[in-house]
């Protein structure tokens, strides 16, 4: 009996190791099985998609991919869409499609055109992280919901011509890889493009942006195009990078923010409107600023800051300096003046007599020079400082305090003169040029050398008299202008 019961437990111990090995290999079996049906049925036709839609049922199609064109044009959907991780291989057409419901497509993948247009979301649009390999057209589409293209890559042209945002549209983070087409389009909620790359051109003109518009951090790589656009709410540039822009007959109904923005390119705000501040602080604009016929009422920005110039406009330098002087930007106008005048010479002066014109251009040069037109004093403290060192070597040439000096024997016997020392010429030198004015100091005498013209002498001393007369009167002009001027 013991034999026979360790026979058989030795049997029954070995059946049932082969047994839990058999059933082990089987249930891999069933699990490859599963894993490889589950793989299969994550493929989908196109056709099977729109049948399922036509029908009526819930359209789940998470984590599938979808062969074939999938069209979906002109269909009422009721039900929630889910297309989230989906990844459409070939060509999608929602053409005036609507959408009911809320229209899911997070993270999903379009590797071919993808046709939106006049398409109505009444519900909410998650294109969150989507990628558009291709074309990307939602142009006259109309979105009642919260549309969330969040992290979006559109890789080729986007179009969203004509597009209705009736609530928020969101495309913080996004990145468009080719040019993109928002021209005409309605921003009736908030319009979030917070960081967002444009590699491409970028077409806004036209567009109606009701409620306030974040561009925070936004790169422009081409044309930003918003010309003739409407902000009727805030509108916020600040931190973005612009090449070429164009606000032409743009209307900023609220503040415009643009601090801390970069225009690489030439800015055109040419009659754009700020009817709230418009803030430019520390935007620095490398090429070329326009304002022609713009209209503002404060415009914060530094003139320091201008560093290609502006377009060259008699109203729009006046209105920027005026400007500068309302806002107490004192250096910025003198600054803004100076350029103005040297740019006003180069242009055509039509109600001028040609030949008036002319000779007033010709003086105009020596008045950027001698005192930078009233707002460089330095200028005119300096070529005095010159004037007075060459006369001295002038007359230190002439034997002034020498022993050929014979000014001494015609003055009274309590008058000095100079000994010839080299402190005592330009001394001689500063009180003949400050003399021309005859203000402060009264003239010295006129000196008699021997051996040297009375008529040369005479007429250096009054020639050094009507420089010092001439540079004091544009260095106090200056001064006045500028360091004590009255606010």
């Amino acid at each position: 009996m013991a034999r026979c019961f360790i026979n058989y437990r030795g049997y029954y111990t070995l059946v049932g190791d082969r047994t839990r090995l058999i059933f082990a290999i089987v249930l891999s079996l069933i699990a490859l099985s599963i894993a490889y049906g589950a793989e299969v049925s994550r493929q989908i036709s196109a056709g099977d998609v729109r049948a399922v839609i036509e029908a009526g049922q819930p359209a789940e199609f998470d984590n599938y991919t979808i062969v074939g064109d999938l069209n979906l044009s002109k269909l009422e959907i009721a039900e929630l869409v889910h297309f989230n991780h989906t990844l459409f291989q070939n060509s999608v057409n929602f053409n005036s499609t609507t959408f009911n419901g809320t229209a899911y497509f997070r993270y999903s993948d379009f590797n071919s055109i993808a046709y939106f247009r006049h398409s109505d979301f009444k519900g909410d649009a998650d294109f969150i992280d989507s990628n558009f390999n291709s074309t990307a057209d939602f142009r006259g589409s109309a979105f009642n919901g919260y549309a969330d293209f969040g992290g979006s890559e559109f890789n080729r042209t986007a179009y969203f011509w004509e597009s209705a945002f009736n609530s928020t549209a969101d495309f913080r983070y996004s990145a468009f890889n080719g040019d993109t087409y928002f021209m005409g389009s309605a921003f009736n909620g908030t319009a979030d493009f917070w960081e967002s790359a444009f590699k491409g051109d970028a077409y806004f003109g036209e567009s109606a942006f009701k409620g306030d518009a974040h561009f925070e951090g936004s790169g422009f790589n081409s044309t930003a195009d918003f010309r003739g656009s409407a902000f009727n709410g805030y509108a916020d540039f600040g931190l973005s990078r612009f090449k070429v822009s164009d606000f032409r007959a743009t209307k900023f109904n609220k503040e415009a923010q643009f601090n801390d923005a970069q225009f690489s390119g030439t800015a055109n705000f040419n009659n754009s409107q700020f009817t709230g501040d418009a803030l430019f602080e520390n935007t620095i604009f490398q090429s070329k600023l326009s304002l022609t016929k713009a209209r503002y009422d404060k415009l914060f920005i530094r003139w320091y800051n201008i560093k290609g110039g502006l377009v060259y406009d008699d109203a729009a330098y006046m209105s920027l300096m005026k400007n500068f002087k309302d806002l107490g930007y004192f250096e910025d106008y003198d600054s803004c003046y100076f350029q103005y005048r040297r740019e006003h010479r180069g242009q055509p002066w039509p109600a001028v007599n040609v030949w008036e014109a002319g000779i007033r251009k010709v003086i105009d040069y020596p008045l950027e020079w001698f005192y930078g037109y009233g707002t460089k004093p330095l200028n005119a403290f300096l070529f005095s400082m010159g004037i007075i060192i060459s006369f001295a070597g002038f007359w230190r040439a002439l034997g002034l305090g020498g022993p050929k000096d014979r000014t001494k024997e015609g003055l009274k016997p309590d008058e000095e003169w100079l000994e010839g020392d080299i402190t005592d010429i330009l001394g001689f030198s500063v009180t003949v040029f400050l003399s021309g004015t005859k203000f402060f100091i009264d003239p010295p005498a006129i000196p008699k050398i021997e051996g040297r013209s009375r008529s040369l002498i005479k007429k250096a001393f009054v020639l050094e008299r009507l420089l010092g007369a001439l540079f004091s009167i544009l260095f106090f002009i200056a001064v006045s202008g500028t360091i004590v001027r009255s606010t």
